[in-house]
Order: structure tokens, then C-alpha cells, then sequence
């Protein structure tokens, strides 16, 4: 199931643990960003990775 941009970022505001998942991730992704000056593609695609690693 695929959930729109909306249905997310109310999810992120009505549960704390998702909440601050988020801004950890998000924080973690700028700081990767800025460490590494990496093209934002290539932040997407290493994210895109990492979420079909934990199913292994």
C-alpha cells in the first residue's frame, strides 16, 4: 500500500516514535549530504538501498 506525501506527514505529527525517526533520518541524510558533498541523487539512491536491506 502506497501512501501519499499528506498521509505520511500526518502520521509523522500524530505518533512521537515515527516522529522523531523522521527527523533522526532526515538529520542523519543532511549530515551525510554536507559530510560527503554527494549529489542529492545519490542520497536517494543510498536510502533506496537501505530500505531493501533490512528485509535480508
Amino acid at each position: 500500500m502506497t501512501f501519499t506525501d499528506q498521509e505520511y506527514f500526518d502520521v509523522i505529527e500524530k505518533n512521537e516514535t515515527v516522529k522523531d525517526a523522521y527527523e533522526k533520518i532526515k538529520q542523519i541524510c543532511i549530515d551525510l549530504q554536507k559530510q560527503t558533498n554527494c549529489p542529492e541523487e545519490d542520497l536517494e539512491n543510498f536510502l533506496e538501498f537501505i530500505s531493501r536491506q533490512w528485509n535480508k
